[in-house]
């Protein structure tokens, strides 16, 4: 642990759980037909972008999204359809 200045302050993107991680958000602000390609070493959250996407499309009956893992376990690919 350190203090840091208010520079180093601002400069620190929050981790965010649930409804504020920056996955969530670029998940559910994709407009119709736009695609996303998020990397295994980028996603740090314990539930797979997957469970996201149905989460988001429960709450939200009229997104509806194409979801998968890639075949080479690289990542996952997203893409919004409705």
């Amino acid at each position: 642990m350190k203090k840091i200045s208010e520079e180093e302050f601002e400069g620190l993107e929050p981790g965010g759980r649930g409804n504020s991680s920056k996955f969530y958000k670029a998940i559910i602000s994709l407009r119709m037909g736009e695609r996303l390609f998020i990397g295994r070493e980028e996603y740090t959250l314990s539930r797979s972008p997957d469970r996201i996407c149905r989460m988001i499309m429960k709450r939200f009956p009229n997104v509806k999204y194409e979801f998968a893992t890639l075949a080479d376990k690289s990542g996952w690919k997203v893409k919004r359809v409705e």
